[in-house]
């Protein structure tokens, strides 16, 4: 089994850009006149990058997560993936459907909201699924936090998660995806493995069912890491799942926990 994490094109383009500017600046510090366009196109350019870099997960510019596997021990063969939960309803709709078909889940849950529901995230992983931290906060402005900020943000997340199941997850996926610097150093100090997805429903921003589920079933393969939101503040992710799974069972597909899927990685 070989993990997928996308193709580095970020730092590719981060260092011609780079480049780029060594060379300008070189050619004005000898006396020689650049256009304003030229050193204007490179700052974009090097902004671009840096910012398609943090938002894209492919691009792999300061980290690069787990997007999925290839292999012989990955046929039949993909991991379903829930963020943003416990939700005390959604959850446990979704548990239900996965059970009732005999496949297995992965829920990202975010700390402050597994403080309050300690139950539903010891029953979750009592009936076999698997269990990823999802930061305690869960801000949008994550991304721009010290790196100390973050790790004792994630550690206070895993404590909560620790302490309802019994045991800390390996998994981390970075609020909305966005992996900056901070938050890639942040995952290394903790010791967390940061996942990524394949395709995401995104489900948590007023996205129909139909549309969701277009979305995910058109990226099923074997090895794929697919994400719904089962707490999402209009969840939906129980009502895609239920046609997800029929499109799984019509593929001979199954899924499993990342646990299962990603092994020892």
């Amino acid at each position: 089994m070989k993990v997928v994490r996308g193709l580095p094109w970020a730092r590719v383009g981060f260092v011609v850009a780079l480049v780029g500017a060594a060379t300008l600046v070189s050619l004005t510090l000898r006396g020689l006149s650049v256009p304003w366009w030229a050193l204007g196109a490179n700052l974009l350019l090097l902004l671009a990058v840096v910012g398609l870099g943090i938002w894209l997960q492919g691009g792999g510019l300061f980290a690069r997560p787990i997007l999925g596997a290839i292999g012989p021990t990955v046929a039949g063969k993909v991991a379903l993936t829930f963020d943003d939960g416990p939700h005390p309803t959604e959850t446990r709709r979704v548990l239900d459907l996965l059970e009732s078909r005999g496949h297995r889940g992965t829920f990202f849950v975010i700390g402050r909201r597994a403080e309050l529901e300690p139950a539903l995230v010891a029953e979750l992983c009592r009936r076999g699924h698997g269990l990823g931290n999802h930061s305690f906060e869960h801000a949008h402005a994550s991304p721009f936090w010290s790196v100390p900020r973050l790790v004792a943000d994630l550690r206070r997340a895993a404590t909560v998660l620790a302490t309802a199941a019994g045991r800390a997850p390996r998994w981390y996926r970075a609020p909305i995806g966005i992996v900056s610097p901070p938050v890639a150093r942040a995952a290394l100090e903790t010791e967390l493995t940061l996942v990524g997805w394949t395709a995401t429903a995104r489900d948590g921003v007023g996205t129909s069912v139909a549309t969701a589920h277009r979305r995910l079933r058109r990226a099923l393969r074997p090895g794929a890491i697919l994400v719904l939101h089962d707490g999402a503040t209009t969840p939906i992710a129980a009502e895609v799942l239920a046609r997800l799974l029929d499109d799984l069972d019509a593929r001979g597909l199954r899924s499993v926990t990342l646990d299962d899927l990603l092994g020892e990685t």
